[in-house]
């Protein structure tokens, strides 16, 4: 019995220096990981270069890949599993995406990065500082006799 075979999205991270040093090399392992499961690779790009939030095996940057393909569930584990043993691939991310069509994928772009947000760290902002002042004493009722 046959498995269902589906569409998926996959977002490779790949070592800056394996993938700027040469993207046919990158692009190659890649389509490599996605042939070992008999994967039918319909759309695969460079996707972006960024920094890392934080270093992942002790990378910095990183090349981001997009791929679109289909291929039967249970072999998404096996490639799951080649990422893991491959040296220049970090991290991967696939998803179900049977509700996008090729043409969806083609027309996507990388968002553009947000200012860097951790460059602040370490101080505080005052508009976000409740108000210095003391604190009102509080005033006990009077007893009347």
């Amino acid at each position: 019995m046959s498995a269902h075979i589906g569409q998926y999205e996959g977002l490779f991270l790949i070592n800056a220096a394996h993938a700027g040093g040469s993207w046919d090399a990158a692009r190659q392992e890649v389509e490599h990981i996605l042939g070992r499961a008999n994967a039918e690779i319909l759309h695969l790009r460079k996707w972006d270069e960024r920094r890392l939030a934080y270093p992942i095996d002790g990378h910095k940057r990183g090349v981001y890949a997009l791929a679109f393909f289909r291929c039967e569930g249970p072999k998404v584990a096996g490639i799951e599993r080649d990422v893991q043993l491959s040296a220049n691939i970090i991290r991967v991310l696939i998803t179900k995406a049977d509700h996008l069509a090729l043409s969806d994928v083609e027309q996507m772009v990388p968002q553009q990065p947000i200012v860097d947000e951790h460059s602040g760290r370490g101080h505080r902002r005052t508009h976000d500082r409740p108000s210095e002042r003391p604190p009102e004493p509080i005033s006990e009722p009077e007893l009347t006799a």
